[in-house]
């Protein structure tokens, strides 16, 4: 009798949980069919920076690009120029107003944000975040509490990506919004390539 009971407990439990799993899972992989289906995006951007109590701190704009695999180049004109630009082996970040270039191991930041996920079809990766939503929008979210960007919201407009809302840690906001957009189309490899000016203060951050 006992041994009934404890089985019809199992079955409601796993029927409670099973479809939410599995739903959870179906919304990863519809997430991913639909970047996988992103080989190239460029965009420029509006950019506007709010914290925990939605008090405007930053305004901006820049250029995305986005190349499958594991290619990307951020750049921001305002309210000041950086270059951020990853080729899938090394990181680089110009300040351009310091001529300072700081330099990271790809593999060992990038996967450390949910952005990876934007040019990266590794289930390794894939495991290490929750993601909600279907259609046209979805959130990405670390299971690493640890992570300095708590959430990841994404909106498309078909194919591409319209809107970028990142969380983080201590509550701020950065939203994207996407403009002149084109995807799907060729870009050049020089985009995601960077030399370093003669003058510029280096700081390697690679393990040697």
């Amino acid at each position: 009798m006992k041994k009934t009971v404890a089985n019809k407990a199992v079955a409601l439990v796993l029927s409670l949980i099973l479809p939410a799993f599995m739903a959870v899972a179906d919304q990863a992989d519809d997430l991913q069919k639909k970047l996988a289906r992103l080989t190239s995006f460029q965009a420029s951007f509006d950019q506007t920076v709010v914290d925990a109590s939605n008090k405007l701190i930053q305004q901006g704009e820049g250029m995305l690009s986005l190349k499958q695999p594991s290619l990307f180049r951020f750049e921001t004109q305002t309210p000041e120029p950086n270059l951020f630009i990853g080729d899938g082996k090394t990181l680089w970040f110009y300040a351009e107003l310091l001529d300072q270039v700081s330099i990271y191991d790809a593999k060992e930041q990038v996967q450390k944000t949910p952005f990876v996920l934007l040019t990266s079809h590794d289930p390794k990766l894939w495991a290490q975040y929750s993601v909600t939503g279907a259609d046209d929008q979805f959130d990405i979210t670390p299971k690493d509490p640890s992570n300095a960007v708590k959430k990841l919201s994404l909106k498309f407009s078909g194919l591409a990506l319209s809107k970028m809302i990142v969380v983080d840690s201590n509550g701020q906001n950065s939203t994207f919004d996407f403009n002149l957009v084109q995807y799907n189309t060729p870009l050049a490899s020089e985009l995601f390539q960077f030399a370093i000016p003669a003058t510029a203060e280096v700081d390697d951050q690679r393990v040697k």
